[in-house]
């Protein structure tokens, strides 16, 4: 096997043709929808609909901060089965091959990312590379701070000839700790979200109830140069109400 033409790259995300055009038809439709309720114009509608194509940038990157948020999880989770085969006895190199047939029995999906970085990883050790440097080559490639640390760890204690499995323990315990904080904070604030993407929502609603409770109210809006200036800047304001909202809610730990 030549894993080299498997390695995943965690810093980019090649969409699907399927998913791209399902996401930019989503995009560009939810665009044009919003372009009717404030405008009432099929051809601004249209024009605003085109800014759909922007929101594939943003959700490419949503898509990435999720799977390097559930790389983390599932590293923490193969840190306390090398930790388990160090305690055993067993060398670093053998070690990561216990925790891939370990990781391989509690989860279900044998294609998840860190399952297939330990498979990877026990093929490159039986090509005599050092573990260190497949930790390290994992670090560059997910970006993640914490598996970076790892491997600079490793690297550090196989050269100064410092207690292996000590370093590691108390190293992946203090991993460990951050990820179980960061998903402490996940939860408490997982009902602030919601709340918030109601929020996100409730200015198209107020518009689009106004319109079909009392439709000569909002007319001056709708048929006049200067409505349109009015309703793009409210529009404006609430599309960086919502973006700010979002960054907000992304808590860095």
């Amino acid at each position: 096997m030549n894993s080299n033409d498997k390695i995943p790259d965690y810093r980019v995300y090649n969409m699907r043709p399927d998913e791209l055009i399902f996401t930019l038809i989503m995009a560009m439709g939810a665009c044009f929808l919003v372009g009717l309720i404030f405008y009432e114009n099929i051809i601004l509608s249209a024009i605003l609909s085109l800014l759909g194509v922007f929101y594939i940038p943003k959700y490419k990157k949503d898509r990435l901060r999720k799977r390097k948020e559930t790389l983390l999880i599932q590293f923490k989770d193969a840190l306390y089965f090398i930790n388990v085969s160090l305690a055993a006895g067993r060398s670093f190199e053998s070690s990561i091959t216990d925790t891939y047939k370990a990781m391989k029995g509690i989860y279900d999906d044998e294609n998840s990312d860190m399952i297939q970085e330990l498979k990877i990883m026990s093929h490159r050790i039986l090509m005599n590379e050092p573990v260190e440097s497949c930790f390290a080559d994992l670090a560059k490639r997910s970006e993640i701070e914490d598996i970076k640390s790892f491997a600079d760890v490793i690297m550090i204690s196989k050269r100064s000839g410092a207690n292996l499995v000590e370093v590691i323990k108390n190293t992946s315990q203090t991993i460990s700790e951050k990820v179980e904080i960061k998903q402490e904070i996940s939860t408490m604030i997982a009902g602030k979200k919601f709340e918030q993407k109601v929020l996100s929502i409730m200015p198209f609603v107020m518009v689009f109830f106004l319109k079909s409770s009392s439709p000569g109210f909002l007319e001056p809006l709708m048929n006049t140069t200067f409505g349109h200036f009015v309703m793009t800047i409210a529009l404006a304001m609430i599309v960086s109400g919502v973006l700010l909202g979002q960054k907000i809610m992304h808590i860095e730990v």
